[in-house]
């Protein structure tokens, strides 16, 4: 049997780490049953790294993924966008003339809306992997106004998406009552949830290496302004009460002399923090007791689905967790894979972190963890998860077409 053809567009380059990790790692997987032609949007300084293109060439080579990056166009940002938007949608037409395209599956709004323009003529059915809630994220970022023609404008474009898209893909559950309610004419049935996957491989060999000292620690932005940074030093410090002898690690790109300060404001001694390269982040992290994520919380937030969650429970490290992220919370309870903050009051986080102490006193928490990240977060799982919407789109076209066949005749 003949591989279905699919065109799979991402404005997220598979040059950068999270690339790799949420594109590569579910279309290597795939790439057995279905033949992928790729349009990434990379960015300049990533593509001039000809040893890392070259390597993913070859990858891409060995699993039958035909590449055609391009290139990513960030200022200024109006017009770049709407450039990048109007050379892929001429892509589309010309590839598609060339492979033809059972169908497309689109990561993210911007090709998304090139693939419902494009569909216009070619009317090709697309998958829209919406990855979070893109426009509520800007707003709350103050990157976008609401009020603004262009808010309206990707707002329409919005809901086109949802209505004419064949299949959609959300991170989380927790977003779905959200957009029902704004879309009240759509199905609970053309939603998937997908969250952000871990390659388990990488964390196959994991041994936890026994250690007196509580080893506290997080990874990622932790200024960026998505993350409680307040609450976290608060945690740290309060600690120190719960735990005898605890050390705090930071794994982050974040300027470290201002963290070293925060550290200080807080009179955190015992602290170490440091860089990591993706291919490093285990190694990294494997010491750690327990992990802090606390991301604000808002609208924009119920989409999202942190990958370190997944990276931490991959290696056997409860977390400690505020609610209002996702499904973080109702996953950390239902799989009692760590305790769920609800405020950064004193008593609260004490109370959080001894809750946290008696968490680690179960022998069985880190298996939990890990049986959750490979229930919840392996991209094994989240490749049959695809497949299964592949084969759903490709089932609906070619009943569509039999539709459009018969009805000629």
């Amino acid at each position: 049997m003949n591989k279905k053809i699919v065109l799979y567009l991402s404005y997220t380059g598979i040059l950068e780490p999270l690339g790799q990790s949420q594109i590569l790692a579910y279309l290597t997987r795939l790439s057995c049953s279905y033949r992928f032609i790729l349009i990434t949007f990379e960015k300049k300084d990533d593509f001039d790294n000809k040893i890392q293109v070259d390597k993913l060439k070859s990858l891409c080579y060995e699993n039958n993924i035909i590449w055609k990056p391009r290139i990513y166009h960030k200022k200024p940002r109006l017009f770049a966008t709407s450039w990048d938007l109007t050379n892929l949608i001429f892509d589309i037409y010309k590839l598609n003339n060339k492979y033809k395209f059972d169908f497309m599956h689109c990561r993210s709004y911007i090709p998304s809306i090139a693939a419902y323009l494009a569909r216009k003529v070619i009317k090709l059915p697309f998958i829209f992997d919406m990855r979070a809630l893109w426009l509520e994220e800007m707003v709350d970022d103050e990157r976008l106004k609401k009020d603004s023609i262009i808010y309206k404008m990707l707002k329409f474009f919005e809901r086109e998406l949802f209505n004419d898209s064949a299949a959609i893909v959300s991170l989380t559950n927790a977003a779905l009552p959200y957009i029902l309610n704004q879309n009240p004419t759509l199905s609970k049935d053309k939603f998937s949830v997908i969250p952000t996957c871990v390659d388990l491989t990488r964390f196959k060999n994991d041994i936890k290496e026994t250690n007196q000292d509580i080893i506290i620690g997080t990874m990622g932005t932790i200024i960026s302004g998505w993350y409680y940074s307040d609450w976290l030093f608060q945690t740290l410090k309060l600690s120190e009460k719960v735990f005898k002898s605890s050390k705090v690690k930071l794994i982050t790109k974040d300027d470290q002399c201002f963290l070293y300060g925060l550290a200080k404001e807080y009179s955190i001694s015992e602290i170490e923090i440091k860089s990591s390269k993706p291919e490093d982040i285990q190694s990294n992290i494997n010491d750690m007791t327990f992990a802090i994520l606390y991301f604000t919380s808002g609208i924009s937030k119920i989409g999202s689905a942190p990958t370190r969650m997944a990276e931490f429970l991959a290696c056997g490290i409860p977390i400690l967790g505020n609610e209002g992220v996702g499904d973080m919370a109702n996953l950390i309870k239902k799989f009692n894979i760590g305790v769920v903050v609800k405020n950064n009051s004193e008593q609260d986080l004490i109370t959080a972190l001894n809750e946290m102490k008696s968490l680690l006193a179960d022998p069985d928490c880190s298996r939990r963890c890990k049986q959750a990240a490979l229930e919840l977060f392996s991209a094994d799982v989240g490749a049959k998860r695809y497949n299964k919407i592949y084969q759903r789109v490709s089932y609906e076209k070619n009943i569509n077409v039999y539709q459009v066949f018969k009805d000629g005749c």
